[in-house]
């Protein structure tokens, strides 16, 4: 059903998108995105919203030119069938060098490796939704630049941009028909409410039911943990930070094939008041939204695997834009 009206080299949800990706990127091919992304395509991320395929070529070739040796590695292609088209949410690890001058600053020759979420809505062989986060804190680190001190300077330079408060933000991440399941709508409930209980309620003995004790995390400024007591002191000092803050979910896939683990994507947020010490320093009381992205592997109904990407330098940026303004 997902692949009606696309061009016949592409066989599958999956191969499109990894196919595409290979040839903007790897093969140089720019130009292409204007065949394969619509002419006002939205491309939302927790910095900025664009709605032209122009621009998504001005930041292609902006990364291309900071990161000239990128090379994309999919690691998962999560697909949900639409009544048209397909929805994908594809994690991407990606190595480079940083060679050219450019939103990270002077060169520094230094190698990295990023990690990237893309959900997708595709229809007619063409991209005509995107939200996107990269992991921005993880390359300041490695470039040897304090994510705080980036994020600070993005938000003193542009407030406006970064001051547009928590409802304004999580509307970049919304459904507009409310929630979506697509799978499963029993395993998407049992993730969904999970979660509810962790942020809403600020109760992480939830993870004893709903995580392997063995769990690997990956989330956002690099980080790598194993078990829930590790991963739930991640999500602790967010909650400290933000202690009135809300979790929201807005779309979500199950993905069940018999020869791999479940696998699920949700795009979610998590807005508040920067009321407490926790993550993000000193209460400065300003309104700071979190937009995420989680991707989850399963085992006998537990979560197994769990990548959570949100972006802290957009964090940072609000923190600073707030007290501008």
């Amino acid at each position: 059903m997902g692949m009606q009206n696309f061009a016949p080299e592409f066989q599958t949800p999956e191969q499109y998108i990894i196919d595409i990706t290979y040839h903007i990127w790897e093969e140089r091919g720019v130009g292409l995105i204007h065949q394969w992304y619509a002419a006002d395509s939205p491309v939302r991320t927790p910095h900025v919203v664009t709605n032209s395929v122009d621009a998504v070529v001005r930041h292609t070739l902006d990364t291309m030119h900071e990161f000239p040796d990128r090379e994309l590695l999919a690691e998962d292609v999560i697909i949900g069938d639409k009544t048209k088209g397909f929805y994908s949410s594809h994690r991407v690890r990606s190595t480079a060098t940083h060679l050219g001058d450019g939103a990270f600053g002077p060169v520094t020759k230094r190698s990295i490796t990023m990690l990237a979420i893309a959900d997708c809505l595709c229809r007619d062989n063409q991209v005509v939704e995107e939200w996107l986060i990269r992991d921005q804190a993880a390359i300041a680190l490695q470039l040897g630049i304090e994510p705080e001190k980036y994020g600070q300077a993005l938000g003193a330079n542009n407030p406006d941009a970064y001051a547009i408060g928590n409802e304004a933000m999580r509307r970049r991440w919304v459904n507009p028909n409310g929630l979506a399941i697509i799978g499963d709508q029993t395993i998407a409930n049992s993730i969904i409410q999970t979660y509810d209980v962790m942020w809403n309620e600020k109760n992480l003995q939830v993870m004893m039911e709903g995580y392997d004790r063995a769990v690997r995390f990956e989330g956002f400024s690099g980080q790598l943990c194993y078990g829930r007591s590790h991963t739930g002191n991640i999500f602790r000092g967010i909650m400290a930070s933000i202690p009135d803050g809300r979790f929201e979910p807005y779309h979500i896939i199950v993905h069940q094939q018999t020869e791999n683990a479940v696998r699920v994507a949700l795009r979610w947020s998590y807005c508040g008041t920067h009321g407490g010490y926790g993550r993000f320093g000193e209460p400065g009381g300003s309104p700071l939204a979190i937009l995420a992205i989680s991707h989850f592997e399963l085992r006998d109904g537990l979560i197994k695997n769990e990548w959570v990407l949100m972006d802290e330098t957009s964090v940072y940026a609000q923190m600073a834009a707030h007290h501008l303004t």
